[in-house]
């Protein structure tokens, strides 16, 4: 069987190593033209380390983001709005906006652009008490008849159905106490037109379950209405992993439908080790439904197909069925030894996963990036955050990534480039 081939390239020359390019989003805009948008993030790896490590950031503000539209499939780019993501309150407040990603109705083609808000102090890091991070972030909406030149008013997410509103906007979710974030980018078509975004319940201190089980994944279900006036929400259940095997329940969801239609839904978790105890180590969890999310299986680590361990760090990871092929892929970093925590993050990789055992065929295991020793990367790099899309012309994968130098931070010999790269990523037919 041909295995899987890689081609790198240059997506965004960056001038600075201090200044990296980091691709937010991607998607196609149009039905029937192969118009991208997508959004870069600049210099983001360097403000938060240098907030976190309390050092003087010489750059008095950030640099704004921008939108950037390609109307030939990605050869060519143009910047078509800056994208303003600090919103200066009174005193220390502001509010933050991320970067939006793009979903299109396909009988229609208007677009909606999804982007997170939240009320933010500053000098104040996410995971303090202080921050009200936890506690405020939802998602809106806005929606574009013209192919994303205009926009029309932002709406806030509120679940349809459940005795949601405006305050109470999502089961379990109240404003002020706890938050949802949409965390998927990448939409997951169901046969009726209805599509799944991944969803995540952030629990903040004081209000959590179990003292170090904080967080539960769902999938957030639209429709959009037969007016087109926007999209009917609704959510699954919950689900979660508990200690010892997370320390997090479970965070940054994966979504899939199975050929017998069953939904799988993969969890990011953290385990933190902790001297004199035995702790187990990081893996990637999954859990399954056969009724869309209304109730869930238990969870279960993801392995190979020869019974092996497969042990992932507290890192990013996506399954998806090629629309090439109709074969099922998971990208994360993989490993055969015991890893804990957030690291190590390189090398990247790619691999098969069977949809019948929900097992990763050891055999289709290809690397798409690694560190390069020889230019000095420190053993720290991450390759572990991406925007993705498949190719309408080619039906290859493309990823867009930029390397991260990890809890060194980015600073002038750091090794890392600030370039954004393409990964073509050619799937068998």
């Amino acid at each position: 069987m041909r295995g899987i081939k890689v081609r790198k390239s240059v997506h965004i020359e960056q001038p600075s190593i201090l200044e990296e390019a980091f691709v937010m989003s991607v998607a196609y805009v149009s039905r029937k033209k192969n118009v991208l948008l997508e959004t870069v993030q600049f210099g983001g790896q360097r403000d938060f380390y240098f907030r976190a490590n309390n050092l003087t950031n010489p750059r008095e503000t950030a640099v704004p983001s921008q939108i950037r539209r390609s109307e030939d499939n990605g050869r060519t780019w143009t910047t078509v709005e800056t994208w303003q993501g600090i919103i200066v309150k009174e005193g220390f407040q502001r509010e933050l906006r991320w970067e939006p990603f793009f979903l299109m109705n396909p009988a229609t083609g208007t677009l909606m652009r999804l982007y997170l808000m939240c009320e933010d102090l500053v000098n104040v890091l996410p995971w303090e008490p202080e921050s009200p991070r936890a506690r405020t972030y939802r998602t809106w909406t806005q929606l574009s008849r013209d192919g994303g030149r205009t926009w029309g008013e932002p709406k806030a997410i509120v679940i349809g159905g459940q005795g949601c509103d405006e305050v109470n906007w999502a089961p379990g979710i109240r404003y002020g106490t706890n938050a949802g974030l949409v965390e998927g980018t990448v939409p997951v078509v169901l046969p009726d037109g209805r599509f799944l975004l991944p969803f995540c319940r952030i629990i903040p201190a004081g209000e959590r379950m179990h003292p170090r089980c904080d967080n539960e994944c769902a999938a957030l279900i639209g429709r959009w209405r037969s007016d087109d006036t926007g999209v009917d929400w609704d959510l699954t259940s919950y689900a979660r992993v508990e200690p010892p095997n997370s320390g997090c329940g479970g965070v940054e969801a994966s979504l899939a439908i199975l050929p017998d239609g069953r939904l799988l839904m993969l969890m990011r978790v953290v385990v933190h080790r902790e001297e004199g105890k035995i702790v187990p180590p990081g893996q990637r969890y999954f859990v399954t439904s056969d009724d869309l999310g209304r109730t869930w299986s238990r969870p279960e680590a993801l392995r190979y197909g020869d019974g092996g361990d497969l042990y992932n760090p507290a890192t990013l990871g996506h399954v998806f069925r090629s629309a090439k092929n109709g074969r099922y892929y998971f990208i994360s970093n993989m490993y055969d030894q015991p890893v804990w925590a957030s690291d190590p993050r390189w090398p990247l990789q790619i691999a098969e996963l069977d949809p019948e055992t929900l097992r990763i065929r050891r055999d289709t295991v290809t690397v798409i990036e690694t560190r390069n020793e020889a230019e000095g990367q420190p053993e720290t790099i991450r390759f572990s955050n991406w925007a993705r899309y498949e190719d309408r012309e080619t039906g290859n994968l493309i990823l867009l990534m930029t390397g991260c130098p990890g809890n060194v931070g980015r600073h002038e010999t750091c090794g890392v480039p600030p370039h954004n790269f393409r990964y073509e990523i050619e799937l068998p037919g």
